[in-house]
């Protein structure tokens, strides 16, 4: 279990089961609120095809998490072209994997942990990192829209650029996302609609 202290509210996220709880109160996480748009995005994929991408996802994202915290670079491909982006780009890594907790009228709805928050130009923006065959830029624009808006309201920053980093072994992309907040709350109260109208 991990515990974080966020804007006036504990959250713990459970590995096991991957879940969120907000002052002890189980919220989705913001990837299961995506699925109200997205809930076929991976229907006729194999199970064990499913399995093994999301252990290499996870190895990629854990070695870039290290290579934040530590200075460690990871024998990983995806790793190697990060280190070219970020030199190609100009950006630094200002933070790695934040907690958010995503509220609608003070009340929290939703948490999750977002990949990157960089920096670029003296401007600050989001990241996701994504080793998926195809980078679905629908998908990253609702994600990091939620993300966007999550993270003002934990930490009081504006994100000013949202960008999808793709890498998948010979892959390195750094593709911009536009910002469209209305959207994302739409798709907001779509989710609790679904859940049971008006929460």
């Amino acid at each position: 279990m991990q515990t974080w202290e966020i804007a006036g509210h504990t959250l713990e996220f459970y590995e096991d089961g991957h879940q969120y709880l907000v002052d002890g109160v189980c919220v989705d996480s913001i990837t299961q609120m995506l699925k109200v748009k997205f809930g076929r995005k991976y229907e006729g994929i194999s199970r064990d095809v499913l399995k093994r991408a999301s252990a290499k996802g996870t190895e990629v994202h854990e070695a870039i998490q290290e290579l934040f915290e530590t200075g460690e670079v990871a024998d990983l491909p995806e790793v190697k072209n990060f280190l070219f982006l970020r030199r190609q780009y100009g950006f630094n890594v200002k933070e790695c994997e934040m907690p958010v907790i995503l509220h609608l009228d003070d009340k929290p709805i939703a948490a999750g942990r977002l990949d990157l928050v960089l920096e670029m130009g003296g401007q600050i923006g989001g990241a996701d990192i994504k080793r998926t065959s195809k980078l679905d830029k629908q998908y990253l624009a609702y994600q990091l829209n939620l993300y966007r808006i999550a993270y003002r309201q934990c930490y009081g920053v504006q994100w000013e650029f949202l960008r999808g980093i793709h890498l998948r072994e010979s892959v390195r992309k750094f593709v911009s996302i536009p910002i469209d907040e209305e959207s994302a709350w739409r798709l907001v109260h779509e989710y609790l609609y679904i859940l049971g109208g008006n929460k």
